[in-house]
């Protein structure tokens, strides 16, 4: 854990103590913390599925993360990086059944995988619509800098190589 992890640990207990105040606030805020664990667990065993070595799971300012080697398809990619969020989404309706404490770790559990999918930097969604933008960028008849080739699609985000057809 890096040094500034404590301070995501510390904003799970408070988020745990405002919703569930001095008799169930460390025990919501221990869950808080244990669904941003299980959104990396989902990263790490779908990495795994297909044999893509994660260097480092860890903690800091930023939240959990994990470090990661790169899938040889795209696809895979796509796959690992939404895993995490639908294991947030995944959990939320059995969590719903539990009594006292389920509704709130549930949406807990729903704002972590929505906002997941927002493509923020450094955010799940950001790094699905990385690995989508190829197949819609090169299937877009109008876009025209080269012939839509495979080294073409590898890096569709360089502006320089992007020229949009004039009508």
């Amino acid at each position: 854990m890096h040094r500034t992890g404590w301070i995501v640990v510390l904003f799970c207990l408070g988020v745990g103590f405002l919703m569930g105040g001095r008799q169930l606030g460390f025990l919501l805020g221990a869950l808080l913390f244990a669904s941003l664990l299980l959104h990396e667990a989902g990263h790490i065993l779908t990495a795994a599925y297909f044999r893509v070595p994660v260097h480092e799971c860890g903690i800091k300012l930023g939240g959990v993360y994990i470090r990661r080697g790169y899938a040889l398809r795209r696809r895979d990619e796509i796959l690992i990086a939404a895993s995490g969020p639908m294991v947030n989404l995944l959990i939320v309706f059995p969590l719903l059944c539990v009594p006292r404490l389920g509704s709130q770790i549930a949406m807990c559990n729903a704002v972590i995988g929505l906002i997941n999918l927002v493509p923020l930097p450094s955010s799940d969604g950001l790094h699905i619509l990385r690995n989508l933008a190829p197949y819609t960028l090169c299937a877009t008849s109008r876009l025209r800098s080269e012939p839509a080739t495979e080294s073409w699609c590898r890096n569709p985000l360089d502006p320089s190589r992007i020229k949009l057809d004039k009508p």
